[in-house]
């Protein structure tokens, strides 16, 4: 019997205002064994995160994080869904990355990047 963990590598959450980014990051990181979902609002985000509980998501966007909503909060409600979450934005000031890492964001990526190395990273995060 095969190993459903390689069956099966769960949900992926991209969220991003703008559909043609969050699509490319989609196709460069989509395989048979992932299931991919794309939103445009933070409210669609929030909402599929509590629902599907997702293993990784992807934000393409760092305002998100500014505003005093305490999205990781509202992205990790359940001490037993900890999603790993990655953002890629064009800020690239040592206060935004602090300010991001210490509320809980796994990983920041700057554009311009490396459609390559983000689905490597998907690759090794499936493999943990």
């Amino acid at each position: 019997m095969a190993n459903p963990r390689i069956m099966n590598r769960g949900t992926i959450l991209i969220y991003s205002q703008q559909r043609l980014l969050a699509t490319l990051l989609a196709a460069t990181i989509r395989d048979d064994n992932r299931h991919i979902i794309c939103c445009s609002s933070l409210q669609q985000l929030i909402a599929k995160s509590n629902s599907l509980r997702p293993t990784l998501i992807y934000i393409i966007d760092s305002a998100p994080f500014m505003n005093g909503a305490n999205l990781m909060e509202m992205l990790r409600r359940s001490s037993l869904h900890r999603p790993t979450i990655y953002v890629i934005t064009w800020q690239q000031s040592e206060h935004t990355v602090l300010s991001l890492l210490e509320c809980g964001v796994d990983q920041y990526f700057t554009f311009p990047i490396s459609m390559l190395r983000l689905r490597l990273k998907t690759l090794a995060h499936d493999s943990q």
